[in-house]
């Protein structure tokens, strides 16, 4: 009857569907995107607080670094000359650099060059040589030919514009002085990050909405069902992001991929109503409007549940302490729930309106897809152990990879070999130095005293003593400038002359009206993912070992209650446990996803039985990829951290288990397999068809996650064909008894 009253009112559903979407639209080009690291950690992580602590400190922790090749840099390597950047060389770098430092986002106070430095320094060599080295690998190259800029941005609280412009305006500023010079450091890594993700996520939108409108028109050849298609996209999605407006909410990396896959559930979905209508049309010989009615009908409750069940499995996600995985799975639980509104608007007036109704095309494919999938549904009843056997051996090769699976954390692969962003970084760190930055920051006693300053002496020596463990690591020391020679007088006084001779220089590692100090280290930003992790954790180790020494021996002279509050952080280290944080609560998150698809399609189908059984085709395809990973050895990076929760529910058993189960009281256990297999299979193999297309087209971003994110989900949707056309018949035909066995029992023993 609900499905009459659809068909009657076509054309009024039609019309508000095309009001809905041109009311959605302005307000969905208002949806913006949150680009800050930060938002990858719950907010009481550790990491965070750290970093965060230190930024109020000292003033921020983003540098952006660039660097050239300079001829003729450093004037003088006589011993017995004064040391000195060359005059032609010190105007163009001072140059650049003034003008680097007027742009908005920037800290002009802060900015370091080699001119301003070294030049400032008493005309001493011995005073020139020192401060030389300890700028080497920051602003001088170990060929003395090669010389950086280091910009530091202004905190994102008080920066006039966004990161977003403010490095936009650096390489512009700088391609346009110094073409030959690279541009990189951490935050311009994590804002190209952010950049492509948004970029590639409007192209890629428009290219899925392209790709698989092509395999919709050649598939079913009519442009009605193809346009009615795209509308239903176009709406779930603007009416999506309108309400993620309206809620204040904003896209975020891992959400950035909320247009493409609204448009792969939505097309997937409309291509099992399209087939189930065209074979109504096409075999049953019913009008356009019978077969609309059956449609709706017939398939209201499987579409219903295959997306309520998506839908909990984005859901699930909301267990998740990052702010980016929640608002992801709010964005796609109501994109996936606005899908089966927008069809009852529009494809009822697809399926009827008009004097004549095409009935949709059919490719030649489809013959021989018929012909495989009888003689797959032959195979499994007549070989149902073998077959069996097969899945459980697969299952069980596949199944060690899923606990020896790497972490990627070296940020600097998320981008392709070809990249600016990873070219620049290179060349910073083979030419210049490290391009990771960090820091070791403590409290000072009040008032600071010469000794306490000897011991912050001997912990940078006592850090840099992990070079010879094998850990490469770059220590700069406030202390390290003051004990530039001439060494006139005691710490404390050096350190007031330092201070009244470059006063951005000594803020930059003391902040006494805080009582803060800090140690900056700098490590390779292209170092294998075990390396890093495990130097951070030695460092901590270290300065944990060295502050409780210190304290100890302080209170013991002088009994002054002086506690460090000594901690390692920074972008650097923030940058490592990206992943770490994003896997934390993934298997909670699968866990329920999980359950719930158990208790969707038991509710659906009102069978446990069934419900329990829907669970293998979601999970066998996710742990066969993810396993393989492991064996091979690929890292996980920040594509793959979520494919397990993204890929629940993108099989198309409910579809399955429905014309199973509807023609299993006539037909019997082999017949309902077999009409299960030749009804549905075909719909879940143009399905999966266009989900697979629709992936692939990820693959051709320049950001390697969502390389990553497209390919193995695009596995996946493979696996899950397999899984719904070989696993979900066999699980049926081992757990179902077949009631027409039972009829023919009772007919023989009537028959004696």
């Amino acid at each position: 009857m609900f499905a009459d009253h659809l068909v009657r009112l076509r054309n009024w559903l039609l019309l508000i569907a095309v009001v809905l979407l041109a009311a959605a639209l302005p307000i969905a080009d208002g949806l913006t995107f949150d680009q800050t690291i930060e938002s990858f950690f719950p907010p009481d992580h550790p990491d965070i607080l750290l970093l965060q602590q230190t930024r109020g400190y000292f003033g921020g922790d983003e540098f952006v670094i660039v660097a050239w090749k300079q001829q003729d840099l450093i004037s003088a390597a006589d011993e017995d000359v004064l040391l000195q950047v060359n005059d032609e060389a010190a105007q163009e770098i001072r140059s650049l650099a003034a003008r680097l430092s007027e742009l908005p986002g920037v800290d002009s106070e802060r900015t370091q060059d080699l001119p301003q430095l070294l030049n400032s320094a008493p005309r001493n060599r011995n005073t020139r040589r020192a401060m030389l080295a300890l700028f080497s690998g920051i602003l001088v190259g170990p060929d003395q030919q090669t010389t950086a800029i280091v910009l530091q941005l202004l905190p994102a609280a008080s920066s006039p514009v966004s990161r977003e412009v403010a490095i936009r305006e650096i390489r512009r500023t700088v391609q346009e002085l110094r073409p030959d010079a690279a541009v990189a450091g951490e935050a311009v890594q994590v804002q190209e990050m952010f950049d492509l993700v948004e970029r590639d996520g409007n192209l890629l939108y428009l290219f899925s909405l392209l790709v698989l409108s092509v395999i919709l028109l050649w598939v079913f050849r009519g442009l009605r069902w193809v346009i009615s298609s795209l509308l239903i996209v176009l709406g779930a999605v603007a009416w999506t992001r309108a309400s993620l407006v309206l809620a204040g909410a904003q896209l975020s990396m891992v959400s950035s991929m909320l247009n493409s896959l609204v448009t792969i559930i939505s097309i997937s979905t409309t291509t099992h109503i399209l087939v189930h209508y065209r074979e109504l049309r096409r075999e049953q010989k019913l009008s356009a409007e019978e077969a609309a009615i059956r449609t709706l009908r017939e398939l209201a409750a499987p579409v219903f549940w295959t997306l309520v069940t998506v839908a909990v499995g984005f859901a699930a996600l909301l267990v998740s302490e990052i702010t980016p995985v929640r608002s992801f799975s709010v964005m796609m639980t109501v994109g996936t729930l606005l899908i089966p509104v927008y069809i009852l608007l529009v494809m009822p007036a697809t399926m009827v309106s008009g004097r004549l109704v095409a009935v949709p095309g059919q490719v030649r494919m489809e013959d021989y897809l018929d012909r495989v999938l009888a003689r797959m549904a032959d195979l499994i009843d007549r070989f149902p152990v073998r077959t069996t056997a097969l899945c459980v051996l697969l299952t069980l090769v596949t199944a060690p990879g899923l606990f020896v699976m790497q972490v990627e954390t070296d940020f600097s692969r998320n981008f392709r070999e070809s990249s600016p962003i990873l070219k620049s970084l290179r060349f910073v760190e083979s030419q210049l130095g490290p391009a990771g930055t960090w820091d070791v920051s403590f409290n000072i006693p009040d008032p600071l005293t010469s000794e306490f300053l000897d011991r912050a002496a001997a912990l940078s020596d006592r850090l840099r003593g992990l070079e010879q463990e094998g850990i490469p690591l770059q220590v700069v020391s406030l202390t390290d400038a003051i004990n530039i020679p001439p060494r006139i007088g005691s710490p404390v006084r050096r350190l007031g002359m330092l201070r009244g001779r470059q006063p951005q220089l000594a803020a930059s590692f003391l902040n006494q009206s805080e009582g803060r100090m800090r140690i900056v280290l700098r490590s390779p930003e292209q170092q294998p993912t075990e390396q890093k992790i495990a130097q951070i954790e030695r460092v901590r180790a270290e300065i944990a070992s060295a502050f409780n020494e210190m304290e100890q021996q302080v209170d013991n002279e002088a009994n002054t209650g002086w506690r460090s509050g000594a901690s390692a952080s920074g972008l650097f280290v923030v940058m490592a446990r990206i992943i770490d944080s994003l896997l934390a609560d993934q298997l909670r998150s699968f866990l329920l996803a999980s359950l719930g698809t158990v208790i969707c399609t038991a509710i659906a189908f009102r069978s446990l039985r069934l419900g329990l059984i829907s669970l293998v085709p979601n999970v066998f395809p996710i742990g066969i990829v993810t396993g393989t990973l492991g064996l091979l050895n690929v890292p996980v990076n920040i594509g793959t951290a979520m494919i397990a929760s993204v890929a629940m529910g993108f099989t198309c058993g409910v579809h399955y288990i429905n014309e199973f189960e509807r023609a299993l009281p006539a037909l019997g256990l082999s017949g309902a397999l077999r009409k299960a297999q030749a009804g549905v299979g075909r719909a879940v193999v143009l399905a999966h068809l266009a989900l697979v297309a629709g992936f692939l087209v990820l693959t051709v971003s320049e950001f390697i996650p969502l390389v990553y994110f497209g390919g193995l989900l695009s596995l996946s949707m493979a696996g899950g064909l397999i899984s719904d056309l070989v696993m979900l018949p066999l699980l049926l035909r081992w757990t179902t008894p077949d009631p027409t066995a039972a009829v023919s029992a009772e007919d023989a023993a009537d028959g004696h």
